[in-house]
């Protein structure tokens, strides 16, 4: 795969591009629920009737699991086109969602101005668990797993940028990276791989010039 960084032009661009539409489709507040007031205490005259309080629902604590596979422009057969597996996914409102990203590419540094795309936001603890695969053994494990806040900028592969809900995370190297964020109210968000990695000279182009179904797509929360 040709992974030039000569420019960090259209890195930059993109990443203004995306900035403006954060909050775009912010999470909305979770139904209210119906909680028993006490009951009152047993006497000789009839109990006064209680009534019921209204409590704020907190996100699902259940959890949704969603699973991506980043295939490698090897695996793909398309030099300079890997591909997330998939593109477009749905997710219930108001709930937590478990993500694994297995990752079957190498990395691609980060060019200069956007070594941010190295730190994880807006998703639970801030942090993320990596886990190295061995690319022919993926239900195996090369090393033991470890808690990550942010990456060294050389060691991004790709990442999962969903702009509407202000989550980033960086994903490494063949390795599975886990995550956990809360989806808020109902929208249709465009998530983005921010990491330059396509055909063209400051490497965009290929999946990075908008091919819905690569290196975006749309995360449906309802």
């Amino acid at each position: 795969m040709r992974r030039s960084h000569d420019s960090a032009l259209a890195m930059l661009v993109l990443m203004g591009a995306v900035a403006l539409a954060a909050g775009a489709c912010s999470g909305g507040t979770a139904a209210a629920g119906w909680t028993d007031a006490p009951a009152a205490p047993s006497s000789n005259t009839a109990a006064a009737p209680t009534t019921p309080t209204v409590a704020p629902s907190a996100p699902s604590t259940a959890g949704e699991s969603l699973s991506l596979t980043i295939l490698s422009d090897t695996m793909t057969g398309k030099a300079g086109w890997p591909v997330f597996l998939h593109s477009d996914f749905q997710l219930p409102a108001n709930s937590t969602v478990i993500v694994t990203v297995t990752n079957f590419d190498n990395a691609t540094p980060l060019p200069k101005g956007g070594q941010q795309l190295a730190q994880a936001s807006r998703i639970v603890g801030n942090s993320f668990t990596v886990t190295p695969i061995i690319a022919t053994d993926p239900n195996g494990s090369a090393g033991p797993p470890r808690t990550e806040s942010a990456l060294d900028p050389a060691q991004v592969s790709h990442t999962f940028s969903l702009a509407g809900l202000g989550i980033n995370v960086p994903i490494a190297p063949l390795a599975r990276t886990t995550f956990t964020f809360h989806t808020g109210g109902p929208c249709a968000c465009a998530w983005h791989c921010l990491v330059p990695c396509g055909t063209a000279p400051n490497g965009y182009g290929g999946p990075m010039a908008a091919t819905s179904g690569y290196m975006e797509g749309t995360v449906t929360v309802s």
